[in-house]
Parts: structure tokens; sequence; C-alpha cells
């Protein structure tokens, strides 16, 4: 079971923040993504639950060749917040610009279940198609914005 829950936050700019890592992600099927990592490429299986399983470090030449075949494209910047060394924040463009979503993480479920959530994180996304890279992967912008809509005031 993964142990996280997942909220959608408006803005960035009063949030204390790393230096932000680019990831540039390309989804060949289900099982299968491809991603630039700042400096590195690498590839990853993943499993039904959308769980990474294996990651392969790859060179430049094989991230090029494979993300040819993508289905979807997903760029996103990713942060951690300095004041929680649980949560980090993605913030996404392209198709996906205008989600930032906050990723909080826990060691046990009652931890996960008792969890308050801070004043500046908006509403929770944990179970809707913005939740995961996956499930983003395989909407259009125009089923995003319909999607993003529903949490954002």
């Amino acid at each position: 079971m993964r142990l996280t829950r997942r909220f959608i936050v408006k803005s960035l700019n009063h949030l204390s923040l790393s230096d932000s890592i680019r990831y540039e992600r390309y989804y060949i099927n289900d099982e299968l993504r491809v991603q630039k990592k700042g400096d590195t490429y690498e590839k990853e299986v993943l499993n039904e639950e959308n769980i990474v399983v294996k990651k392969i470090p790859i060179t430049k030449e094989e991230f090029d060749e494979l993300k040819k075949s993508a289905y979807s494209k997903l760029i996103r910047d990713s942060y951690q917040y300095l004041e929680d060394d649980r949560v980090s924040i993605k913030q996404y463009y392209g198709d996906f610009e205008g989600l930032n979503r906050v990723e909080v993480k826990f060691i046990s479920k009652q931890e996960m279940a008792s969890y308050e959530k801070e004043d500046w994180m908006g509403e929770e996304i944990t179970d809707s198609p913005l939740a995961f890279d996956k499930d983003l992967s395989k909407q259009n912008r125009e089923e995003f914005l319909v999607e993003i809509q529903k949490f954002i005031e």
C-alpha cells in the first residue's frame, strides 16, 4: 500500500522550498516510462499499482530513442518543502500547466490517517486523476482542465 496523501496548492511563492529538479517523463505504456531527471536518464518499470519496481540507468541516446514511442510527455519541477521532509511539491508545465501537487509521505497507516494538512494546502486530490503522473499521462489538456476545476476555488 502506498502511504501518501496528495493535495493541490495554487501558488508556491510563499513556501520555503529547496532548489528544483526538472523531470521530463515519457510514458511508453502502463508498465514502462523513461525520464530525464536533472542530468540523469532512467528507464522505470512500474507494477499494476503504479509503483516503480525497477530503475535502470540509460544513456541519452537510449532515452531519445525510447521517447519516440511514448504516448505521453510530462514536464515538472520537483521541490522539497524545507519545513517538513515528508512533503514534496511537483509543479507542472505544458498540457498540465496550473497543477501544483503536494505529496506527503507517511511511515504508517495511523500517521497517514491522523495527518492534518497545512493551512497553505488546498483540496485533497489523492483519489483523483490528478494524483499520479501515470493517470495524468492519459488525459488531454481539455480533460485535465475539467478535472482541475473540481479542486480550485
